[in-house]
Parts: C-alpha cells; structure tokens; sequence
C-alpha cells in the first residue's frame, strides 16, 4: 500500500538527536577521530559502508582520540543560500509538494541577507526576479519595490554565524523564551492559519474598476465616486469599494447600489469611521473568503479587464482550508479565479526550524592543539565518527569526561636508532606476531632509546617483553608494559561515520570540525 515518510518525520528525527545532548537523561555523544593510513585516492576518500565488521569493529580499532559534544556544539541547520539579484526565488504556497525539494540553483523560498537576516519567500510577483534585498525586522509582511513579499524569520547572531555558519550551511533555532533579539516578537505575533497570500490563478475578463478620491461623503452607508466613475446605474452593484488611503482607510464593502447620475454609491454595511473627501478609494471585483478559519479579508485590483492582484487587507486566523470568490456585477467581469496560501500551523516565523526545514543537525567541535595530551598532534586523522554513551575501560561506567585517547599506549626500552618509526608504518611483535600502526613516538630520555609508541588497528594482542620491529623505518623495541584506550573497544553505539580526506594535525593548531547530521 502506498505510503510516505512526510517532512515531520525527518523534523521529528532531527529533534531526537538534538535532545540527545541536553535532556535531562541524556546521552553522552562523543566524536572520534580515526585512520592514519592513506586511502587509495587521497583526494577522493572511500565512500562509507555500514557492515558489522566497519561500524561496529573496525572504527574502534581505528580510533585514535574522542572528544565529548556539548549542548552548546548542537544546532539544527538549513542550507544557505545568500539573496542574490536578479533571482527568481520560489514562494512560499501550502498547496505545493516541491516546496523543500532541493533546487539545482538558488531558487529557493528563503534566502540570506548580507546581514545574515533570513527571510522567507511569500510572494515572488508572479514569478518576477527580485532586483531589492529584503531588510528589516517587522513582524509584519514585508514589501520590497520589486513586488516581492517577505517574512523576516530570525537573523544569525555573531556567535552563532561564527561557529555555525559555512558556505553551505547556516544555523536555524526556535526560541523558547526571549532572548532579546527580533525573532522573539516575529514568533509572538505570528497568526495560526493566516492567508497572508493569495495568489491569482486566472484573471478572467471584462472586470470593471474604478479609483480615484472620494467627491463627497452623505453619510456612513453612502459615498460619492469620484468624476471619472461611471454614469450607468447599478453597473458597479455587487463588486466592492475598498478604503485604500486617509480616513477610514483599510476598510471594504460590498456595494449594493449605484446611481450613475450622481456617482453615488450606498455600501451594504456601515464604514467605521467613515471616510472623507481627502480618503482615496478602489472599486472593484468583491472578494468573499469562505473556510474554517475567520476574519480575512481583501480587495483586489483589475487591470485590463482581467484581476490583476488580490490584496489581503486582514490575513485572519486558524484557517485550514479557504475558499476564494470572485464576484462583481453578472454583466461586467467573469473567469477569475484564486488560491488562498494558508500559512503553516502556528503562523509565518512561528517556528524557523520547522517552516524552513531545518532536518539536518550541525555538530560543531574545536580540537585545540593535544586536548590534554590525549589528541596526538604528530599525525593526522581520515575519519570523523560519533560514539554513543561509550563505557569506561576501566569500571565499565557510562563515559563522562571531555576527551579520552584511544590508542593502545606501548611503553618501550632498549629503542634503536633514536627512535625513529615512520608514521603510519605498521609494527610487528616478534613473539606474537601482532601488527598495529603506528600514531606517535614520545621519547622520554635523553638518548631516545626509550618512549611511549601510540598504535592503532592492532590485529591482535601485544605481550610485554617482547620485541616490535618497524617494518619501514626497522626500528626495533622492547615492550616493557601496555596501556589500552580508556574506552572499552565496541561499548556503546556508532553512529555516524564520515570519511574525509587526511587532516593533518599541528601542537599549535585548532581544528574547527563541522559535522552535518541529515535526516
């Protein structure tokens, strides 16, 4: 039977592992680095496989250091793409199924502004290019000269833009509480089911419309249109009069009736306030918004004979399905129609995270210099991974610390030529005949015949006493005692791999490691 796994199921995804690293029964994730030894193309590193003898064992024989992620080092993520001129951005509708679908270019329906302000696509004039960035913080809609609409959405604090933000990827969150920026009221105002948009299908013909400057106000029920208007009764009884500037602005009714001689027009309800002889106005096709949600209204423009625009005046509220007309006298204007864009649950700019489709989770974490001396700084690393609530080696007890080294830590004497093992090269016991790769070498006398050898990927357990040999450099050593990694190989869960290509480590460096997890 058909079936579908919607956008909220990755959302929900996405929230799970975000909660990992601060619920109150968390999990400890930690990310682990790994792999010393070249791939086969270095610049195209090995494409990932999820087998038991990868995930669950080889990455843990590989691992050389780990390193806990913090709540702080979490955020959910969107892809980026900067506002660029003369682009034809996608706009928001309800109706659409391709709406995150991933563009092949920048036509998306949100974009970056150069302050780091996101803004959500509402209206793109028809498919027009936008040629004005959108700026400012409004909780309102937001009309650029360029006819397009927006929603500003939330803007990326300096922090957040430093840490978290890459050429492909910037943050998104959804406050809880006031933090004191823009998005805190943008989320506060936004209206459940509002019909911010809605969007002419088919214009139709023969529409008539007036627009001018009131000539004369009797009373609240009945105005005079201006000179231009019609001489023929009845002509504009069942379109509408919008207010559209000085008193009495905002407001709309249906016309019930129309004398031509006098240009007089009475309204089917009273305006409030009424308007005056300076208030302009606009006669046109009635608009009736009909659904499960209430108070949106609108007015709309007609150019040609056809409906050129409809124009919410009220966007309303908890609509989940609406219905447009489009009315006017039976004899002047038929054939348009319209589609109202209901806004997501909750409103536009309610909740960034869900309405931009932030189902990727950002991982963000600094390794400075040795960490401690538990991060070798005299090699380099291929694999990135993340660990789930790893044990202790030594008590079996859920890991808890910052960072712990994970090579096997072989104390050596009687070392030979000053102790020069290769890096990467692979050492063998002579007694054993177990093989490990080397990470490290730390002298610990004056005359280098003694230190600590860091390995790796050992196929087999070493014994104390007996001698390695180097088989690129043939240094040889005795071992004289062995300290495992601090972990217990193979507790917990991997859950994520990532190869990359070989990042070399320095003692005064810090690597800025950037993992997106998708959903």
């Amino acid at each position: 039977m058909p079936g579908l796994v919607t956008r909220k199921f990755r959302l929900h995804n996405a929230e799970q592992f975000y909660e990992a690293f601060s619920e109150a029964a968390l999990s400890t994730i930690y990310m682990f680095i790994g792999r010393v030894t070249p791939w086969s193309n270095e610049n195209s590193p090995d494409t990932p496989t999820d087998t038991v003898s990868n995930t669950e064992y080889e990455h843990w024989r590989s691992m050389i250091a780990a390193k806990r992620v913090q709540a702080s080092d979490v955020t959910f993520t969107i892809a980026r793409y900067n506002w660029v001129n003369n682009t034809v951005y996608r706009q928001y509708k309800s109706n659409v199924s391709t709406l995150f679908d991933v563009p092949a270019n920048s036509n998306t329906f949100y974009a970056v502004s150069s302050d780091f302000s996101v803004y959500k696509c509402l209206f793109n004039n028809k498919g027009a290019a936008s040629t004005v960035e959108p700026t400012g913080t409004s909780t309102s809609t937001l009309v650029t000269a360029d006819g397009y609409k927006w929603k500003f959405m939330y803007k990326i604090n300096a922090a957040d833009a430093l840490k978290f933000a890459t050429t492909n990827y910037i943050p998104v969150k959804t406050l809880t509480a006031n933090d004191g920026s823009a998005q805190w009221p943008v989320q506060q105002a936004a209206a459940n089911g509002a019909l911010n948009i809605i969007d002419v299908t088919a214009g139709g013909t023969n529409y008539l419309t007036n627009v001018g400057t009131l000539a004369g106000v009797s009373n609240s029920t009945v105005i005079t249109l201006a000179s231009g208007a019609s001489g023929t009764d009845n002509i504009y009884n069942g379109s509408a009069v919008y207010i559209a500037s000085g008193l009495g602005s905002g407001q709309v009714r249906s016309i019930v009736d129309y004398t031509g001689s006098s240009k007089a027009v009475r309204v089917s309800t009273p305006f409030s306030p009424s308007p005056n002889t300076s208030s302009t106005y606009i006669v046109s096709p009635k608009i009736t918004i009909t659904g499960d949600g209430e108070s949106a209204t609108a007015y709309c423009n007609v150019a040609s004979g056809a409906v050129n625009y409809i124009n919410p005046i009220t966007p309303g509220v908890n609509y989940s399905k609406a219905t447009v007309t489009i009315s006017a006298n039976t004899s002047h204007g038929s054939g348009a129609t319209a589609v109202a864009q209901i806004s997501p649950p909750g409103g536009h700019g309610s909740d960034p995270v869900g309405e931009l489709g932030g189902y990727n989770v950002m991982l963000n974490i600094q390794l400075s210099g040795s960490e401690g001396n538990t991060f070798p700084t005299s090699n380099d690393f291929r694999i990135l991974g993340l660990v789930k609530d790893p044990t202790l080696a030594a008590n079996g007890s859920v890991a808890l610390a910052s960072t712990y080294d994970q090579t096997t830590q072989l104390v050596l004497t009687s070392v030979s030529d000053g102790g020069r093992f290769d890096a990467d090269e692979l050492i063998a016991g002579g007694t054993t005949t177990a093989t490990a790769r080397v990470v490290s070498f730390a002298n610990t006398n004056s005359g280098n015949t003694a230190g600590v050898l860091r390995v790796v990927s050992a196929n087999a357990v070493f014994a104390a006493a007996e001698t390695i040999t180097g088989n690129t450099s043939g240094v040889t050593a005795t071992i004289g005692s062995i300290t495992y990694g601090s972990l217990t190989p193979f507790s917990g869960e991997v859950i994520y791999i990532e190869n990359r290509p070989a990042v070399q480590r320095a003692s005064d460096q810090i690597e800025d490691v950037k993992i997106v997890v998708k959903f």
